[in-house]
């Protein structure tokens, strides 16, 4: 599973950052280099201490790291300079924003994710924040959804989850999918996203008693919307 590390100035903001994560009962592996240990001068970051949370938070899958300013970047890489080459090929420093980054990434790695798709998360992270904005247009990585060709098979479902499809249960639906190989594509009224991509399913807003469709076209297109409905009669397991 991708470790997340999170590379701070400041371990009170850590602390309450990894508070916030904790919420979402990831098993992801979160670790912090926060502060510097100093009592007079706390604020600050240490590259010994980013190395040695790398180390603790690697399980042989890779690892996220993610900075708040400039110099923690710098501190994140010299860190890398230090670990052993073949774990330094295995960490990825990334230019997310942090808060919602990161807890994009803690989702996705719990869900198992592979290094590239959980940093793509932390990246996306900012989207849902952007398009929910007033004067905000559509947000690109929505779609309009077109009227499916023939070959597609679709199942329809009614979102009863009271806080509808917030980040858990979209990270399950996420994960769900991904061990199948048919092309999907998930739509909500006019609207349609990449259902096996976390920041693009929370850009949809869905909620409850909205109607969702899932198309599928594919080899294993049948098995996966028995899991999409499947997983919807149990409200995505929230």
């Amino acid at each position: 599973m991708i470790g997340i590390v999170v590379v701070s100035h400041s371990a009170l903001l850590a602390a309450g950052l990894k508070a916030l994560a904790d919420q979402l009962g990831s098993p992801a592996k979160l670790l912090l280099a926060a502060g510097v240990d100093d009592p007079d001068h706390p604020i600050g970051t240490d590259a010994i201490a980013v190395m040695s949370a790398i180390e603790e938070a690697d399980d042989g899958s890779g690892v996220l790291v993610l900075m708040d300013l400039g110099s923690a970047l710098l501190s994140a890489e010299t860190a890398l300079e230090l670990l052993p080459p073949e774990l330094g090929a295995r960490v990825r420093l990334c230019p997310a924003p942090l808060v919602e980054g990161t807890l994009a990434a803690v989702v996705a790695a719990g869900y198992g994710l592979t290094l590239d798709e959980v940093a793509a998360e932390a990246l996306g992270a900012l989207g849902p924040k952007q398009g929910m904005l007033a004067g905000k247009t559509e947000p690109e990585a929505v779609e309009a959804a077109p009227v499916p060709d023939d070959g597609w098979l679709r199942c329809e479902v009614v979102v009863e989850n009271p806080h509808g499809l917030h980040v858990r249960p979209a990270a399950r639906l996420v994960a769900a999918l991904k061990p199948f190989s048919a092309e999907l594509k998930l739509q909500k009224g006019d609207r349609e996203a990449n259902p096996r991509s976390l920041t693009r399913l929370t850009m949809l807003d869905v909620r409850q008693g909205d109607r969702l469709i899932l198309l599928a076209r594919g080899e294993d297109a049948g098995a996966a919307l028995d899991a999409f409905r499947q997983l919807a009669e149990v409200r995505f397991g929230d």
